[in-house]
C-alpha cells in the first residue's frame, strides 16, 4: 500500500488551570495569557448557558476581546447539555487553537469535565461531580421526586424501569448517570494522546470562605436579580435545572417574596461553600494536579504567575 511519507503531527499538548470556586482561575489565566500565547476552553458547566452571566462570573467581553474564549453560550437553559457533548467540541477545538500556534488553556472548577476530556472515561461510569449532584438535589427540593423520575424515563426508559421511582435516592443516581452519559447509550471516548499538564489554586479555607462571600454580595450587587428576572420572563422557570445553581436558585426565591434579600444572599453563600469543599474533595483525587497555594495574594500576583509559567513548561516539555 503506497503511503505519502509524511509523519503524523505530534498530539497538541494541553494545559489547564482548576481549583475550587472564587479561588482565581481565571485571573491567573488572564495572567499568563499576557506571557504565552493561549486561547482558554472554559471547563463549568454552567457558563455553558446562554443569559447566565453575573451568576457564573462568566467571561467579561473586555476579557474575551484580550484572550479568545472558547466553550461558553452553548445552550440555552432548557436546553440538554451533558458532560459527552462538552467534551466533543472540546476535542474538536484544541487541534484548532494549536493551529494558529497557541496553548489550548483549560479554564475551570467542573473536575468532571477536566477528567472525562483527559483520561477518556466512559461517561456512563463516571461518577458524578459536585455540581451536577448539587443541581440535581436542588431540583428535587424545588420540583419534587416526580419531575426527576420523568426527566429519568424521558432521558432512560430501561433504566427508569429498573428504579424505584418512589426513592429519591435511586432516581438521583440513575439520573446522574444519564445525565453524564447524555442519555442511555454508553459514551466512549479514548484517553487525550498529547502530554497534559494541569495546575489547581489552593487557598486556606478561611480566605475561600470570604472571597465566596465577597463574590456573593457583588453578584446581588451586579444585577443578578434583573439576570434572573429576565431569564424568568424569557420562560425559563426555576424548576430547570441550570436555574437551581447558586444564587439563580436564591434570587428566583426572592423575587417571587419567598425570600428576603438578606437571606437570599446568606443561601447563597452557604451552598457555595458547600460546593467548593465537594470541588475540592473531588480535584484532589487526582495526584497529576500540581498545587500552587496563593495564600493571600491576588492571582495574578506577579510571582504566582512566573511560578505557574514555568510550571506549565516544565511539565508540558
Amino acid at each position: 500500500m503506497a503511503t505519502t511519507g509524511r509523519r503524523p503531527l505530534p498530539p497538541v499538548p494541553l494545559a489547564a488551570i482548576t481549583g475550587p470556586t472564587a479561588s482565581g482561575k481565571s485571573d491567573l489565566a488572564m495572567a499568563i495569557a499576557r506571557h504565552l500565547p493561549v486561547e482558554i476552553l472554559v471547563a463549568d458547566s454552567r457558563q455553558v448557558y446562554r443569559g447566565m452571566d453575573i451568576g457564573t462570573a462568566k467571561p467579561t467581553a473586555a476579557e474575551r476581546a484580550a484572550v479568545p474564549h472558547h466553550l461558553l453560550d452553548l445552550a440555552d437553559p432548557d436546553e440538554r447539555f451533558t458532560v459527552a457533548d462538552w467534551v466533543r467540541r472540546a476535542r474538536e477545538l484544541i487541534p484548532e487553537v494549536a493551529a494558529r500556534g497557541s496553548l489550548p488553556l483549560v479554564v475551570g472548577g467542573t473536575g468532571l469535565y477536566l477528567a472525562a476530556l483527559v483520561d477518556g472515561y466512559r461517561l456512563d461510569q463516571q461518577p458524578p461531580g459536585p455540581e451536577l449532584r448539587s443541581q440535581l438535589s436542588g431540583e428535587l427540593e424545588a420540583s419534587g421526586l416526580a419531575s426527576l423520575a420523568a426527566r429519568l424515563i424521558e432521558m432512560d426508559p430501561a433504566q427508569a424501569q429498573r428504579t424505584d421511582l418512589e426513592n429519591p435516592r435511586r432516581v438521583l443516581r440513575a439520573l446522574e448517570r444519564a445525565l453524564v452519559a447524555g442519555g442511555p447509550v454508553t459514551v466512549a471516548a479514548d484517553p487525550y494522546p498529547g502530554r497534559v499538564a494541569m495546575i489547581g489554586l489552593s487557598r486556606p479555607r478561611d480566605l475561600l470562605i470570604a472571597r465566596i462571600e465577597a463574590r456573593a454580595q457583588r453578584m446581588f450587587t451586579n444585577g443578578l436579580l434583573e439576570e434572573v428576572g429576565s431569564l424568568l420572563g424569557a420562560g425559563f422557570g426555576p424548576e430547570l435545572a441550570p436555574m437551581s445553581g447558586h444564587g439563580y436558585r436564591e434570587a428566583a426565591a426572592e423575587l417571587s417574596g419567598q425570600s428576603t434579600p438578606e437571606q437570599a444572599l446568606a443561601d447563597t453563600i452557604r451552598r457555595t461553600r458547600q460546593y467548593a469543599r465537594r470541588q475540592m474533595t473531588w480535584l484532589r483525587r487526582d495526584r497529576r494536579i500540581v498545587w500552587l497555594t496563593v495564600g493571600e495574594r491576588e492571582a495574578d500576583d506577579a510571582d504566582l504567575v512566573s511560578r505557574a509559567e514555568l510550571l506549565l513548561r516544565r511539565l508540558l516539555d
